[in-house]
């Protein structure tokens, strides 16, 4: 009888010991998974935000109002983001299928581009311009919105390599909530569609 107390006493000893070293490991793991599907669930809006925007612009071709309706369509399939999250989005004019804006542009400030072509231009855009209304827009040279990659200087034709690329870019903080491996995770993502053609000549 005494060495089975022994024997149980040790038993137990051994499995509080054991859980001492795996408690902690399956906790970490267990925020990890959390932490990481919080993530992609802001990545994905993030995702299907700026896919939303491009549709739009697309559909807006060379239009005076165009990114008006490009930062409602954002505004709109964001919801699922805290708007304090959101740290810009850009439209720009970009050369091909999956380009990235300038770094200028990423970095917040807006582009009129380069020579004719307007290589690199782009509007940059805060949440405050959500707020804006629909008069502030239309390449109004008193406000700072569109004016710099005017919608109406958009190319619509066919002609010359076809219609313009209209790209949108977006950066949002991403607030972890345990913090156990980072307090903001920067995420961004863009995507880049051909305008619809409006005039074949």
């Amino acid at each position: 009888m005494g060495r089975a107390r022994q024997r149980a006493r040790d038993n137990r000893g051994l499995a509080v010991v054991e859980a001492a070293f795996i408690t902690p490991v399956f906790f970490v793991m267990v925020m990890g998974i959390i932490e990481f599907g919080l993530t992609m669930n802001d990545y994905l809006a993030l995702a299907n935000t700026v896919r939303a925007g491009t549709r739009v612009a697309s559909a807006s071709g060379n239009d005076v109002y165009a990114d008006y309706g490009i930062l409602r369509a954002v505004a709109r399939e964001s919801a699922a983001i805290p708007k304090g999250s959101i740290t810009r989005i850009v439209v720009y004019k970009a050369a091909a299928f999956g380009e990235e804006p300038t770094s200028t542009c990423q970095a917040g400030s807006p582009s009129a581009g380069v020579g004719t072509a307007k290589t690199g231009a782009c509007n940059v855009y805060t949440t405050a311009a959500f707020a804006k209304t629909k008069d502030k827009f239309g390449c109004v040279s008193t406000e700072n919105l569109d004016r710099y990659w005017c919608p109406t200087t958009r190319k619509v034709t066919l002609t010359s390599g076809g219609a313009d690329y209209v790209g949108v870019w977006m950066q949002i903080d991403h607030q972890t909530v345990t913090r156990l491996f980072l307090t903001v995770q920067t995420l961004t993502d863009q995507s880049v569609i051909q305008l619809e053609p409006r005039v074949v000549q």
